[in-house]
């Protein structure tokens, strides 16, 4: 054979290992194609290629931060009991208050009169019991007799006690550690029973009312810890729990109260104190990747679920707390459902999809 011919035989298998290559290459680069990128697959009717993971039931812990202010605990009102002309009234609107301290001092002179006539009538009413009973074993008075005694006793005794009250209503003092928030009566001045005199502001414990955005209305509950930083004393945490939620949203800052108690004993604490609340979240939540989740600032979330059939199915979901690149599902899944997290954006409702990876991301420790 010549040379020639051997040439032209060396040319012709290059030609053909070079044709093989090419087509195994556009085979592939086909295959690849119609199996990776959705709209080549969709002109060549084939299933559509997504991403999928499943809905995990896992620990989900979160923070929420709120900017917020001190207020008193509860309000105490304190009325008068007896009626008096008030000598002196020591506290003003602000004022904290230790238990016992005076809020109002009365004229006290007709009480301290009204008690020592009680005391010297009862004191005979005594007496006079005391003889009927001695009469009574002599056989000298009868049962109605000493009956009547007695209940004169127990009469002049009541009236003693009642005198000893409203001697004692006289002065007013402060039944808790508080803050005077209003004050309602001056010296100089008649009181009339069951006036309002002052009203305290409990400060042990006190509250920190922090005003939560409204989308995490659904991260709060009651019992909630929380850990409390003021502008007062910085790089000192105060703790304690939500013991009350705002039933209402404010209008115009979007925000709803959230009540933290705190413990004041040293009443370091005063009203309108300013600071910073974080609240702990911790719970058991089922959870998926919030890229998988389509209109989340909507009133309708949806996702993409892979049924048994290979189809993708647009299901509407109702979403909660979402932290780290995790979204809560608090209706519409079910543990383990196929959730399409890559992909979802340009596919539709009943489409046939091919699943080329299922991520194992629930075996990763989620915090």
């Amino acid at each position: 054979m010549s040379e020639g011919t051997n040439r032209r035989l060396r040319d012709l298998v290059v030609g053909l290992l070079l044709g093989a290559i090419v087509a195994v290459v556009l085979i592939y680069t086909g295959y690849h194609l119609t199996h990776t990128v959705q709209k080549d697959a969709r002109l060549a009717k084939l299933p559509i290629p997504v991403q999928t993971v499943p809905a995990t039931v896992k620990v989900l812990r979160a923070t929420i931060g709120a900017s917020g202010t001190i207020q008193p605990s509860m309000p105490v009102t304190m009325t008068a009991k007896v009626a008096s002309r008030v000598l002196k009234v020591p506290v003003d609107l602000g004022t904290v208050v230790k238990p016992g301290d005076l809020l109002v001092e009365m004229d006290q002179r007709l009480f301290k009169t009204n008690l020592e006539a009680a005391r010297v009538n009862h004191d005979h009413a005594r007496k006079q019991l005391h003889r009927m009973q001695a009469l009574m074993r002599r056989n000298f008075a009868s049962a109605v007799d000493l009956e009547k005694a007695r209940t004169e006793e127990a009469e002049a005794r009541d009236t003693v006690v009642r005198a000893e009250i409203n001697l004692a209503n006289t002065r007013v003092v402060s039944p808790v550690p508080a803050v005077v928030l209003e004050r309602e009566i001056n010296p100089g001045e008649i009181t009339k029973v069951d006036q309002d005199l002052v009203q305290l502001g409990v400060l042990d414990p006190v509250m920190m009312v922090a005003q939560v955005p409204e989308d995490k209305i659904g991260a709060v509950y009651l019992g909630m810890r929380g850990v409390v930083g003021t502008d007062a004393f910085p790089g000192v945490n105060f703790t304690g729990s939500v013991t009350k939620i705002d039933s209402r949203v404010n209008d115009a800052t979007r925000t709803f109260g959230a009540y933290a108690q705190l413990a004041n004993h040293d009443l370091r604490l005063k009203k309108g104190v300013t600071g910073y609340a974080r609240f702990e979240s911790t719970r058991m939540a089922l959870a998926i990747p919030s890229t998988a989740v389509m209109n989340s600032v909507g009133d309708r979330a949806t996702v993409f679920v892979i049924g048994d059939d290979k189809k993708a199915h647009l299901r509407e979901i109702r979403q909660g707390l979402t932290v780290e690149g995790m979204t809560e599902v608090l209706g519409g899944l079910n543990e383990g459902d196929q959730v399409v997290t890559t992909g979802q954006v340009d596919l539709r409702d009943n489409e046939r999809v091919s699943v080329n990876q299922s991520a194992p991301w629930n075996k990763v420790s989620v915090k």
